[in-house]
Parts: C-alpha cells; sequence; structure tokens
C-alpha cells in the first residue's frame, strides 16, 4: 500500500512506520520538527522518507496529499496528552479537529478514494459504570475533558465526509498504549524513567507517584500499530483497541519494581493527581478480532521490560 502517515515523528507514529516498511508498504510520514533543527540534524532524525507538514495549515495537506497520492492515510497527528488539551483547548480545537478537516476536504474534492484510518481514543467514552463494562463500540460516547472532547468532534468530522460516499473512513478508539520510545509525562514511562535514573546513580531512591488504585486497559503500542494496518485493509466503521483487561497503576509500579530490582520510597504527587479519575475501564475486543483478526500478542511484563530498558539505555 502507498501510505501518508500524518504525526510520523510521534511515539505511535515512529512504531507505525517501522510495522509498515516491514510489511512492504511504500510510505511518507509527516513531521513537525522543531524549528531549532538544523537541516542536517532533522535528517538524522528521521530515518524514513518524511516530509515537513503543519496539518493545520489546509494548503500544506493539499499540497502534501495531492502530490503523494496515498492510497491510505494514517491520521495519528494531534494532541495527546490530557492536561497539555485542558491548558490550551482553541490550540487544541485546531489540531485535532480542524486538521481533520483539512485531510478530509482535500480528500474529498480529489475524489480519490483514499482510505482515513483515523485513530481517536478509549477516552471518548468517559466514565463507564461497572455494571456497563467492558466498553463496546455501541457504548454511548460521553468525553469528559478537552481532549476527549476534541477527539469526539473529530470522529464527528470524519463521518460527515464519509456520509458524502467520496472518502472511506475507519476510527479506531484505542486505549492506553505504552512502549519504549513513550515520553515520560505518561504514567508506565514516567515510572521506567524514574526507576532507570535510580539504577544510573541520577535520581534518589524516591518516585513520584500519582493515584495508584485506577485500573486501565494497557496493551503494547507494537499490538496497536499491527491493528492500525489491518484496520486499512479490511476495516469498516468503528473499533475499540485494547488488552480486554483492566490493570491498577498500581500493579504497573509492582511490575517495574520487581523489573528494575530497586528498592525506593514512594512519594506522592499532587501535580499527578487527575482530578476527575475513571476507577476502572476496559474495552471488549469482540469486533477486532472479528472483523480484523486482531488481538494483542505482547505480554505486559515484557512490555515494561522494554520500557525500562529504554529509559535505561537513554540514562547511560
Amino acid at each position: 500500500m502507498r501510505a501518508l502517515v500524518t504525526g510520523a515523528c510521534g511515539f505511535v507514529g515512529g512504531h507505525l512506520v517501522r510495522h509498515l516498511l516491514e510489511k512492504g508498504d511504500q510510505v511518507l510520514g509527516t513531521v513537525f520538527p522543531p524549528s531549532e533543527l538544523s537541516a542536517g540534524q532533522q535528517e538524522r532524525r528521521f530515518s524514513f522518507p518524511h516530509a515537513v507538514l503543519d496539518v493545520s495549515d489546509a494548503e500544506a495537506c493539499a499540497r502534501c496529499i495531492a502530490e503523494y497520492k496515498p492510497q491510505v492515510i494514517y491520521h495519528l497527528a494531534g494532541i495527546a496528552f490530557v492536561p497539555e488539551a485542558e491548558a490550551d483547548f482553541p490550540r487544541t480545537l485546531l489540531v485535532n479537529v480542524a486538521a481533520i478537516d483539512n485531510i478530509f476536504r482535500v480528500c474529498h474534492l480529489l475524489e480519490n478514494g483514499t482510505k482515513v484510518v483515523l485513530i481517536s481514543s478509549g477516552e471518548v467514552y468517559g466514565k463507564v459504570r461497572a455494571a456497563d463494562l467492558p466498553v463496546t463500540e455501541s457504548t454511548p460516547i460521553a468525553p469528559t475533558n478537552n481532549y476527549s472532547l476534541s477527539k469526539a468532534m473529530g470522529e464527528l468530522v470524519a463521518q460527515r465526509y464519509a456520509r458524502q460516499g467520496q472518502s472511506e473512513v475507519v476510527i479506531l478508539r484505542p486505549f492506553n498504549h505504552i512502549g519504549p520510545g513513550q515520553n515520560n509525562r505518561f504514567v508506565a514511562s514516567s515510572f521506567a524513567w524514574q526507576l532507570a535514573r535510580m539504577a544510573r546513580g541520577k535520581q534518589e531512591l524516591c518516585l513520584q507517584v500519582g493515584n495508584l488504585e485506577a485500573r486501565r486497559d494497557f496493551s503494547d503500542v507494537r499490538d496497536i500499530v499491527r491493528a492500525y494496518r489491518l484496520a486499512a485493509l479490511n476495516g469498516h466503521g468503528v473499533y475499540n483497541l485494547g488488552s480486554g483487561k483492566a490493570v491498577s497503576i498500581r500493579e504497573i509500579l509492582h511490575l517495574l519494581l520487581e523489573i528494575s530490582g530497586l528498592d525506593v520510597r514512594l512519594k506522592p504527587d499532587p501535580a499527578r493527581m487527575r482530578p476527575s479519575e475513571v476507577p476502572e475501564i476496559y474495552t471488549s475486543l469482540d469486533k477486532a478480532r472479528r472483523e480484523l483478526g486482531w488481538q494483542p500478542q505482547i505480554e505486559l511484563r515484557r512490555t515494561l521490560s522494554d520500557v525500562y530498558h529504554y529509559w535505561l539505555q537513554a540514562a547511560s
């Protein structure tokens, strides 16, 4: 397949590009590197065919898509950190909603039959009652923060264009996915980063933690990107992606402590306590199994070990 991946320099985008290239697809990744990087530095940083693109720039999107003529667009670019979306909702709307309109408008006008794999989020379901778990694709969405609201709005934009018949869209709602390379603002990566620094003698044996009792559906990013490609090949409609079970943040921490072999003191950090925590959430995989032939393959302990050793190497 001839694929365009927006947000290819991000955590998930990088894993997706590698997976697509391994499968023999032709790939162009769009990146938005920091302006302070020189051209030479940018070339070394991005080891795949790429183009600089601001997805909030409608004219730039039009030029990129018209010139590359992708068969499938994987739209990953966007704001993915909940506190960042809370801090600047106007920018979140521009990047997470208006950019989707830019992409679909071009595909609609070109009438090129491009399939768009839109990456939404399991966060769109909001606070689901325990009696209504596991979450399925028919569970009503109920966004509870700026991030999940922007994702739900982006879905509506995509569905509007899909109804007009010029573009095919498949919407994916991944739940928490983790793996090597994830920003240390996210919980599992934050724990692993801190432990790696301790192992290298760069931080005292004191771990900053938030709410450890919340239970989430964690899966490996490498499993998730496999689902993205299968959705491009065979998907129609909406799919939830996850492990199909809930694991507490405390269990994640316990596994990482076992992997690191460190004996540390835990210190609650108010800044890491989100005000509207959902006690427990996890998804059903029935539709993804049935229609995509997909299910997770990588065990949680292996994922966490890979995350820890990624940060251990970075801290050396």
